[in-house]
């Protein structure tokens, strides 16, 4: 999958592999919080969570993808696309903890957007977002979305792996429609 796009001097971005497990197990080494998506989201990533998580982000069985962040063979960060039916697409992304706070997040995620937009056709892509997560609202808005919805229990917190047995809170929804 070509990706065209533009980042600050630097920072490339490819789409990540199973191969790249060893770079998502170094880069989460400091997280202590939710680190990427997908099974028990929740760092540090053993080899094995990293392979798994990164087997599930596999376009062609799957349709979502999760593009890679990166300085050289230093995983910085990561942004998961994961299309609809309708061909939208929400976007989830993680910035490694000691790179957090520098703008990078906001710079990828618009980039990632645009791309998507462009490259993707996709009409909408929207955001799911913790309401207690200041981090990632600043981001968000920096990054030109816009505030949709607040959707009552709609994400869970993975505290368990039965969902039935866990807890879930509310997430707002934000959304990015491409200039008309």
């Amino acid at each position: 999958m070509d990706l065209d796009l533009s980042l600050d001097a630097g920072l490339d971005a490819r789409v990540l592999t199973v191969d790249d497990a060893p770079l998502l197990v170094e880069a989460t080494t400091g997280e202590t919080g939710r680190s990427l998506w997908g099974a028990r989201p929740v760092g540090p990533y053993t080899l094995a969570d990293a392979q798994k998580a990164l087997s599930q982000w596999n376009h062609a069985e799957h349709g979502q993808f999760s593009i890679g962040i990166l300085r050289e063979r230093y995983l910085v960060g990561a942004v998961g696309l994961m299309p609809d039916e309708d061909a939208n697409v929400e976007l989830a992304y993680w910035i490694r903890p000691q790179q957090r706070g520098r703008g990078i997040g906001s710079r990828v995620v618009r980039a990632v957007t645009l791309w998507a937009h462009q490259t993707l056709k996709a009409p909408r892509i929207w955001l799911e977002i913790n309401p207690s997560n200041e981090p990632s609202l600043r981001l968000a808005r920096q990054a030109g979305y816009r505030f949709e919805q607040r959707l009552a229990r709609h994400c869970r917190d993975w505290s368990v792996d039965d969902p039935e047995g866990d807890t879930w809170h509310d997430c707002l929804i934000w959304t990015y429609l491409p200039a008309v």
